[in-house]
């Protein structure tokens, strides 16, 4: 999870990463240089596509956007306007380590560029930290189907429309692989810790799941 604790477990299978994620928080630091996404994707369909015109692939080529690195996240209404930044974040022993400041967020940086044509953008985030009641992520909770999500990043903004919002038990989030797809169309999902506060376990019993597509 990602809360009190300092960590979410998603023991799902991912088609990039062939393993458990398990996120955690660290010190704030520099993150260390973007890899190739080449060498990053391996042979998953995204890498081969991303080769090959659409026809050459039986799918039809989604709208085109420019793709860039997120460095900055906007809620809109339901975080009050405020924005937040945009770290990219790596899995290091089978744990992506999110920023310790809950007021940014973490950009899984083996997955999808803000409007690529196909791919999952994955953003995730602490919902709260000893120091800060309640973090940027906190504000997931007030979305709503039809709300507009913006990412941006050297002078690029891609907008997404939220599909959906719900919580998803902790212990089913091993169930459900599809939220960190790489080989389908594009989209962005973000990430936090919702429901009750176990205190004996140390760690929220749920995880808030907002799912968006990408709009013009």
């Amino acid at each position: 999870m990602i809360g009190r604790s300092g960590r979410l477990v998603a023991a799902a299978a991912m088609a990039v990463l062939g393993g458990g994620l398990l996120v955690a928080a660290q010190s704030p630091s520099d993150p260390a240089p973007l890899p190739d996404r080449a060498t990053t994707l391996g042979t998953s369909a995204v890498a081969r596509d991303e080769e090959r015109p659409a026809a050459a692939t039986g799918r039809t080529l989604p709208p085109q956007w420019p793709e860039f690195v997120p460095t900055r996240v906007s809620l809109g209404e339901a975080a009050d306007g405020v924005t937040a930044a945009v770290d990219p974040v790596s899995v290091v022993a089978g744990t992506l380590e999110l920023p310790g400041d809950a007021d940014r967020v973490g950009w899984w940086r083996a997955g999808s560029l803000a409007g690529a044509p196909f791919g999952t953008v994955l953003v995730a985030g602490h919902l709260d930290s000893d120091t800060d009641p309640a973090g940027y992520l906190a504000a997931l909770a007030e979305l709503a189907p039809g709300d507009v999500v913006e990412l941006a990043g050297d002078g690029d903004r891609q907008h997404y429309r939220v599909t959906r919002n719900y919580l998803l038990a902790r212990a089913n989030l091993s169930q459900r692989s599809d939220l960190f797809e790489q080989d389908r169309p594009h989209r962005l999902v973000l990430v936090t810790c919702g429901g009750a506060y176990d205190v004996a376990a140390g760690r929220y019993q749920f995880n808030r799941i907002v799912e968006a597509r990408p709009v013009p």
